[in-house]
């Protein structure tokens, strides 16, 4: 009932999203939106057929039609996009590699429609704040854009600024997007089995996170923080008294982009010096601070008139809490000494097993990936092609990695083939692995442990006062041989209520077979007239037996959709 209510109040962009499918060849997925009959008609009659799966320079046409309709529907499909081209557990290789084309470059808000938001935020016109500001935008977005300008004691700033009217816009169709994840869920296993509707609502949260400036700026200051040590590394510096949740500020950082290496050796950098540099910058960040850039395209990279490094466009940074990097310790360690069985055993941590899950074939699965890659040196393995291996499994056997996990592979494969494009000899393993190892020291070592304790000094005390109580009560109930277990089994209702109408119909079936065969036998032994009272009892008791047969098999035919 929400969703026909839905439907019904976004009507207009509900028009919209099914032409634009349509007219891509994709009016098959607009089955899931259950749209009433006559507007399905109305749209998609006349249009466009579906494509057939077609190949063109090793791209799949279907993938690419699916791609050119979210640039067409606009900066939350865009999004959707750009999140489904890291989860390469939920798609196949063709759409993830197409959707990582996806363009977000779209032409820019009137000024007088920035200005005024300027205004509202800062409580001033622009020309007052700053003592320069260009109306030409540096770079225009879907979300955002971004201008340079000039504070009044000189410094160089950027300002990024939302695009107006923006969060309605993406609250619509976030609202569309749950209410045919919901549906799809509902009507297809498949689809309810991976969780859709917690993707989407997971997706949700990213978007508007990503609306919020306030959270983007934070994220510039933890890594400020985190990488103030590392030596031709730089982040910018946030201007707080000029940001809020729409418009945000920080420090210019003049230098030259970091894939155009003939200017760069021009001015006397040395490319092969600053992959190092941003390879082991995104390691650390992702091995030891748990705080990382998710975004690292060309674009994000600066070259400073000094050598060093600048990171811009915070919006997508990615976390990683200790526990799952202990976990991703723990599956590198099993990865090294090649172990098929603790492999999977750490893999099923990290993911959602699913029910009727095979673990013996995800075992020999395991076995044939070592296989390939034995006897190869560490430093000729490709990280893109290993994370392309490994994901293609986890999607063969079902299993669905946390978001976390899937953003971090994505920018891993983005961090080497940015580090092959600036230096094509360039090993990316030799650079990560001293880091990784860095990592596990840390992580077997006795003063991170302590430090842990330390955190929780109140859960320490307590656990230490009970614990030789709770060993005394267990010793003293095995030595009575009174140690009894209680298995508690989640979906133990379902399943009880599922066999109680399988029973049930088995019952009705057999019951309804029994009253036939007595039908017919009596029917043989008296031969009542037509005409008798015996005679109509019969025929009634025929139309109580088809009704019987009749509900047996609707209740079959309804249970096995």
């Amino acid at each position: 009932m929400d969703t026909i209510f839905s439907q019904r109040r976004h009507a207009k962009r509900y028009r919209q999203i099914v032409r634009v499918l349509a007219s891509h060849g994709l009016s098959g997925l607009t089955s899931s939106f259950d749209v009433r009959a006559r507007l399905r008609r109305a749209l998609i009659g006349g249009l466009a057929a579906e494509p057939s799966v077609t190949v063109i320079h090793g791209r799949s046409l279907r993938a690419m039609h699916v791609r050119r309709a979210m640039e067409e529907l606009g900066p939350t499909f865009i999004k959707l996009g750009q999140i489904l081209s890291t989860r390469s557990d939920l798609l196949p290789a063709e759409y993830t590699e197409e959707l990582k084309r996806l363009q977000d470059d779209v032409p820019p808000a009137p000024w007088e429609s920035v200005r005024a938001l300027l205004q509202e935020e800062l409580g001033r016109p622009p020309e007052e704040v700053f003592a320069t500001f260009d109306q030409v935008p540096l770079a225009a977005a879907s979300i955002g854009q971004v201008y340079a300008a000039t504070l009044h004691d000189g410094r160089g700033v950027v300002v990024k600024v939302q695009r107006p009217g923006i969060r309605p816009v993406i609250e619509q169709d976030l609202s569309i997007l749950g209410d045919i994840a919901r549906v799809a869920s509902n009507r297809v296993p498949m689809v309810q089995r991976a969780d859709v509707v917690g993707f989407v609502g997971e997706f949700g949260w990213i978007l508007r996170a990503e609306l919020d400036f306030v959270r983007e700026g934070r994220n510039a200051d933890a890594l400020h923080d985190g990488l103030k040590r590392i030596r031709g590394i730089r982040v910018p510096e946030v201007m707080w008294e000029l940001s809020t949740s729409r418009v945000l500020t920080l420090e210019r950082l003049e230098g030259i982009r970091v894939d155009r290496i003939d200017a760069l050796r021009a001015a006397g950098h040395d490319p092969h010096q600053l992959v190092h540099r941003i390879v082991a910058s995104l390691s650390h960040q992702v091995f030891n601070l748990g705080l990382y850039h998710a975004d690292p395209h060309p674009g994000n990279f600066v070259v400073c008139e000094d050598g060093t490094i600048g990171m811009l466009d915070f919006g997508q940074v990615g976390s990683i809490d200790d526990r799952l990097r202990e976990r991703l310790l723990l599956l590198a360690l099993a990865c090294a000494e090649r172990d098929p069985t603790r492999i999977v055993d750490e893999m099923s941590m990290l993911g959602a097993v699913p029910a009727g899950w095979d673990r013996k074939s995800m075992e020999r699965d395991i076995a044939h990936l070592i296989g390939r890659y034995v006897g190869v040196p560490l430093r000729d393995i490709p990280i893109t092609d290993a994370i392309n291996d490994v994901m293609a499994m986890i999607q063969m056997h079902g299993l669905r990695l946390p978001a976390e996990l899937a953003l971090m592979a994505k920018t891993l494969s983005m961090t080497e083939a940015l580090a092959r494009q600036l230096d094509p000899d360039v090993n990316v393993v030799e650079i990560v692995e001293p880091i990784i190892r860095q990592s596990m020291h840390r992580f077997y070592s006795p003063g991170f442990w302590v430090d842990r304790l330390k955190a929780r000094p109140l859960e320490v005390m307590m656990l230490s006062a009970a614990l030789p109580g709770h060993i005394q009560r267990l010793l003293s109930r095995i030595d009575r041989n009174d140690l009894t277990f209680h298995i508690h089994y989640d979906e133990l209702p379902e399943t009880l209520r599922a066999m109680n109408s399988m029973v049930n119909r088995l019952a009705m079936a057999i019951i309804t077979a029994a009253a036939g065969l007595s039908w017919a036998v009596l029917l043989l032994a008296i031969q009542p007239g037509i005409r008798s009272w015996t005679g109509i009892a019969f025929v009634m008791g025929f139309a109580v037996l088809v009704l019987m047969a009749l509900n047996v098999l609707a209740r079959i035919w309804r249970n096995g959709r």
